[in-house]
């Protein structure tokens, strides 16, 4: 019924808006985009058969055509395509944004590959010395060998254990609403049928679970909610935000007497930041719960969550800050206990000239495996070392 609402809704705003359109407006064309690179130093514990060193890049390009209807109605659509292939044999490009807009006195409705309303507006530490709001990256830096770095297990359904927003629906096909700014607060919502489901792809099937499978993150029918507060008073500036997903999980199966029971959907996240004369300190915390786990006899379930505090002072050209992430799962569900990751960081960005900045981050990680054993022991601490080029154009 939700995700019936929602999408009427959506059709609604459109209509309404519309009015007596103008067939023959003008489009304009907007071109912009993002870029970074960046050089990597690491020293860790569990280094065998690696490099100390690596780079890594991404470029993105936004199309933009929109146009204003007579009656106000503004709409249009965007591609963002990207080059970010991993392999030196795959050097392709994919689209990570197509989607179409129209917005008015109603608000903003999108419909198409995007991202989910937290994703879009979620408020977290001040982080402004990273890179285009990537504040994970330097899980990605982390050794193989460590289990904590990989994005298997529980956490898939965060990204990575120090994700700072619900981002479960994977920039799938979906419809997603925000309302106009009323004295600060904004309101949204979106829905999609599966988030494993993007652009021209048609997937009616129902997602199936195995009875030995540890998790699944796919889920089906998901329905977001969110808010977002942003004001000023006196000089301090107040931002905050909330947002809940929830959908349905893998079906269950049963096999000699064993069936799977995969958990629901069932995940917030909430922040919030001030700042005064240049300073800023804030945080956030997602919670998954046991979203997409095996629940099944002779499984060990934990929670999902992560969480980050952090503190920023920025004056002219250059910002300084630190902060703390924490994320824990439940790593492999075969063995008791769960995974954690924590993360002590420090950086500073200097903004060359418009869109031209350079950053450099330092961290100290410290990883804890379920999976640690006397035989094998996946426990890890280091030291990550980021020096960072970001265009933005």
């Amino acid at each position: 019924m939700n995700r019936y609402l929602l999408a009427g809704s959506a059709a609604v705003a459109l209509a309404l808006g519309a009015g007596a359109a103008n067939a023959q407006a003008k489009f304009d064309v907007k071109v912009g985009g993002d870029f970074y690179f960046e050089g990597g130093y690491v020293d860790q514990d569990l280094d065998t058969g690696t490099r100390s060193t690596e780079f890594t890049n991404r470029m993105r390009i936004n199309i933009i055509p929109s146009a204003k209807a007579d009656n106000g109605l503004e709409y249009g659509a965007r591609l963002r395509f990207r080059a970010a292939s991993g392999q030196n044999n795959g050097r392709t490009t994919d689209a990570d944004r197509a989607y179409l807009f129209a917005q008015g006195t109603f608000g903003q409705v999108r419909l198409g590959v995007q991202n989910s309303f937290n994703d879009e507006t979620y408020v977290t530490a001040p982080q402004d010395y990273l890179p285009l709001g990537i504040y994970d990256g330097v899980a990605s830096f982390l050794n193989i060998n460590t289990d904590i770095a990989s994005a298997n297990g529980p956490a898939g359904v965060n990204g990575s254990l120090i994700g700072q927003s619900l981002v479960v629906e994977k920039n799938s096909t979906k419809i997603v609403y925000f309302s106009p700014r009323f004295a600060g607060l904004q309101l949204g919502a979106s829905y999609l049928p599966r988030n494993d489901s993007s652009h021209t792809d048609v997937n009616r099937q129902k997602v199936i679970g195995t009875v030995a499978g540890q998790f699944n993150t796919t889920f089906q029918d998901m329905v977001e909610v969110g808010a977002n507060y942003n004001n000023t008073f006196g000089g301090v500036s107040v931002k905050a935000s909330a947002g809940y997903f929830w959908g349905q999980a893998a079906d269950n199966t049963t096999i000699a007497g064993v069936s799977s029971n995969y958990k629901d959907l069932n995940a917030w996240q909430v922040g919030a930041q001030l700042g005064y004369a240049g300073f800023s300190v804030g945080g956030s915390y997602v919670d998954y719960g046991k979203s997409g786990q095996n629940e099944r006899a002779g499984y060990f379930t934990e929670n999902t969550r992560s969480w980050v505090v952090g503190v920023q002072y920025t004056t002219g050209p250059i910002v300084v800050g630190a902060n703390y992430k924490n994320g824990k799962d439940a790593g492999s569900l075969a063995v008791a206990g769960e995974r954690e990751l924590q993360v002590y960081e420090i950086g500073v960005g200097y903004t060359v000239a418009p869109g031209l900045t350079l950053q450099a981050q330092y961290d100290y990680f410290k990883a804890d495996s379920d999976l640690s054993t006397a035989a094998v022991d996946r426990d890890d601490k280091g030291n990550v070392v980021i020096l960072r080029s970001v265009l933005a154009f």
